[in-house]
């Protein structure tokens, strides 16, 4: 009889639709819909549901999808024997390497793949190579889609129209077919207070505190902090302006739910009238501008100086530690950014014990297998980079003899070099100007190379051992009550028995 092979076949049903498909029904009635169709080919075909997995969710990144995950999970488990969905890139169309890991899964496991025009059994070679062959186009779809799409963000960034999430004072609407900002004027004299006040010489800091006592709530955080009040202050949307494509996202390797930020070069920015109104004049902004780099730190003069930076954080909140100066605290000492959160503890009580703690352990570990970074690869890079801004120095004097760039450009664009090039000269500065040689590594550890490190060299490795550490102090206690628990994210075969988590408690 025709489907007897399939009959009582322990079957998934997995059913996803993506936010950007089929803007005119919404997704509870398109999964609906889906659900009914796939329901209706498993009775025609006598399969047996045994497991529904439902989720809205791109099919780009397999890793963004929980449902897709736990489906793979059980397919390799063997809890099924097909799976129904409405079309094989339903399953997912992003790049090579991910859709290698589903089919891999579904062979691997003999599991077929069902949908109500064709049922595909990946060990039957024509239906392999017809499967691959439908992923390949799913994907140069999803390419033309992406693209379609960035070409009418870019048209509505030009036309003055709002995009991104609302910032703070305002409130996303529609003007006419354009997406844009209102006031949100509870939110905005919060706005305007601080853009006052910084002009006026207060440090971020302040001003962060001014808003917390005053009650003013941020979107994404329990109070406002330096960070979001410098990120404030610096956002030219409160002058009434469009900046598009000023920052590049990029998922992190591996399905990690945060995404690296990158700011592209001004070049490269779309900049445009916006239809939104303006909270901030334009004079004010720019005084504020002024004000913060005025504050800043030229470029190449910032010099490392926690060797645990970036991984102490605050056990309340989470929060990173910094390092602040303090007259009398000698060295300086570390803060929670989030005022009244966690008392400030001295830096250099806090690295002193984590020396004498950590040290231990990397004395444990033979230098030429200690987690010391090579700068081979680093040093290539560095030269590749010196030789592609030598080209682009060039290239500029050109632009400016032909006549295709003015002055004004150039000086601009000269600026903007000039500043890699200080940074550039800044990474290479922290370089080892020699490797060492065999003899001279006999009988070292990663201890000694830590002796010998500067705080940066010093970071990079402690990086490369300790996962993070959290620190607690009750209020009013004294130095004996500081807490620090350091997750580890090694250890040498020696104490691999332990659990890779020490606690540490400051005398």
């Amino acid at each position: 009889m025709p489907g007897k092979e399939v009959d009582e076949m322990k079957t998934a049903l997995y059913l996803r639709k993506s936010r950007a498909e089929e803007l005119g029904e919404s997704t509870e009635d398109a999964l609906r819909r889906h659900r009914e169709t796939l329901e209706e080919t498993a009775r025609s075909m006598g399969l047996l549901i045994c497991g529904v997995y439902e989720e809205v969710a791109s099919g780009e990144d397999l890793y963004a999808r929980p449902e897709m995950l736990r489906l793979l999970r059980d397919v390799r488990e063997g809890r099924y024997e097909a799976v129904l969905c409405m079309d094989v890139d339903r399953l997912g169309r992003g790049s090579m390497s991910q859709q290698g890991v589903i089919l891999e899964a579904f062979q691997h496991a003999g599991v077929k793949i069902i949908t109500p025009q064709k049922t595909y059994d990946l060990d039957n070679e024509m239906d392999e190579d017809y499967t691959e062959l439908q992923t390949f186009f799913a994907r140069k779809e999803l390419k033309l889609i992406k693209k379609r799409l960035r070409r009418g963000q870019e048209r509505t960034a030009a036309e003055g129209g709002y995009l991104a999430s609302a910032p703070f004072g305002y409130e996303k609407t529609r003007a006419g077919r354009l997406p844009t900002l209102r006031v949100n004027e509870e939110e905005a004299r919060f706005v305007r207070a601080a853009f006052d006040r910084c002009a006026a010489g207060e440090s971020c800091t302040a001003i962060a505190c001014f808003l917390n006592a005053c009650g003013a709530q941020p979107r994404r955080s329990a109070a406002f902090t330096r960070g979001s009040v410098l990120a404030l202050l610096r956002n030219p949307v409160y002058t009434g302006a469009i900046v598009w494509n000023r920052r590049r996202y990029r998922r992190a390797n591996g399905g990690g739910r945060g995404c690296s930020k990158t700011e592209n070069p001004r070049p490269l920015w779309l900049t445009a009238d916006g239809c939104h109104e303006a909270l901030v004049p334009p004079e004010l902004f720019h005084r504020v501008q002024e004000q913060l780099s005025s504050r800043a730190r030229p470029a190449g003069s910032h010099t490392l100086r926690n060797p645990f930076a970036g991984l102490i954080r605050c056990a309340n909140c989470g929060g990173l530690l910094q390092l602040r100066a303090r007259s009398n605290v000698q060295g300086g000492y570390l803060v929670c950014e989030r005022k009244g959160c966690c008392p400030s503890a001295g830096f250099r009580d806090i690295v002193s014990a984590l020396h004498h703690a950590l040290l231990p352990i990397l004395a444990l570990i033979p230098l030429e297998q200690s987690p010391v970074p090579e700068h081979a690869e680093n040093t290539a890079l560095l030269r590749r980079a010196e030789k592609n801004l030598l080209r682009q120095e060039e290239r500029l004097r050109e632009l400016l003899e032909t006549g295709v760039y003015s002055v004004a450009v150039y000086e601009e664009r000269s600026r903007i070099l000039n500043v890699r090039r200080e940074k550039l000269a800044e990474e290479t500065a922290r370089l080892p100007q020699k490797a060492p040689t065999d003899d001279v590594l006999q009988g070292k550890t990663a201890a000694d190379a830590v002796a010998a490190a500067s705080p940066a060299e010093e970071n990079r490795i402690w990086r490369l051992l300790v996962a993070e550490i959290l620190y607690r102090r009750e209020p009013g206690k004294g130095l004996g009550h500081i807490l620090l628990d350091v997750h580890l994210r090694f250890l040498p075969p020696k104490l691999a028995q332990e659990d890779g988590c020490r606690s540490l408690q400051l005398s």
